[in-house]
């Protein structure tokens, strides 16, 4: 008679088969992201009352994501679309404030993106569609979102230069400095320039509802919602001032075109 530690080591052995025969599969696929695409389908099926199925179930579930991941940015706008369906798989339903707040976000950069060189519109969109992805509970791991979201996707292949952005939009760094992450911060470049404060101005500009609205209004609202204990508060008096000058460069831009 198979006992259950026989059962579970079986299931082991044919999941690691199958990770190898799915890395092979997708090899434009980041190794590490199939991992993780297999441990959270198998984590969902592992209560299964035939433990037979799983591999199967788990195999459908990976290729599905698969299938959706993007290619390289050369491709324009397939990145900006996998940005926004990454969005909205992690965030729709389980935060849909927080959803309409990034989808009002990236209408911003939709409309902000003529500023930029055309080589650059692109990047500021997908940023703003992943700008607030590490809120999401299955990308939670130090609790600051901006460098969560900026590990998920590093891990999904996605370019440093979009991890950067997402990793210290909006002030990220004062908060990362409040709670003891700045070192975890610094894995990723913060590269200043229009591009960044292109993404601070949106994201300052919208509202928690996707509306839009002024920064001066926007940071009220951040005030009145969080109180003054919360370290995305208390980071304003260390970076406010960079904030408000990211979004007048910014206007100014716009005024011009």
């Amino acid at each position: 008679m198979t006992t259950t530690a026989e059962v579970a080591s079986q299931a082991d052995e044919r999941i690691r088969r199958l990770e190898s025969q799915l890395v092979r599969e997708y090899d434009d696929v980041p190794p590490s992201l199939v991992h993780e695409w297999i441990e959270r389908a198998r984590a969902r099926f592992g209560g299964a009352r035939v433990q037979e199925y799983v591999p199967l179930f788990v195999a459908r579930e990976v290729r599905a994501s698969a299938r959706a991941f993007p290619v390289t940015e050369t491709t324009g706008s397939t990145l900006s679309s996998w940005a926004r369906n990454t969005a909205r798989r992690l965030l729709a339903a389980e935060l849909p404030r927080r959803w309409a707040h990034t989808a009002g976000v990236a209408r911003r950069a939709e409309h902000v993106a003529r500023v930029l060189p055309e080589d650059e519109r692109e990047l500021l969109v997908a940023a703003a569609w992943v700008h607030d992805i590490g809120y999401a509970a299955e990308l939670k791991d130090t609790g600051l979102h901006s460098l969560d979201g900026a590990r998920y996707l590093r891990r999904a292949g996605v370019s440093d230069r979009i991890c950067g952005l997402v990793a210290h939009h909006s002030g990220a760094s004062a908060v990362a400095g409040l709670v003891g992450l700045a070192d975890g911060l610094r894995e990723f470049a913060d590269q200043r320039g229009r591009l960044r404060d292109a993404l601070w101005y949106c994201d300052m500009s919208t509202g928690p509802d996707g509306q839009p609205t002024t920064v001066q209004g926007r940071l009220a609202e951040i005030r009145q919602r969080r109180g003054p204990e919360d370290p995305v508060v208390r980071a304003l008096a260390i970076n406010g001032a960079e904030r408000l000058a990211a979004v007048r460069r910014t206007h100014r831009l716009l005024r011009r075109t």
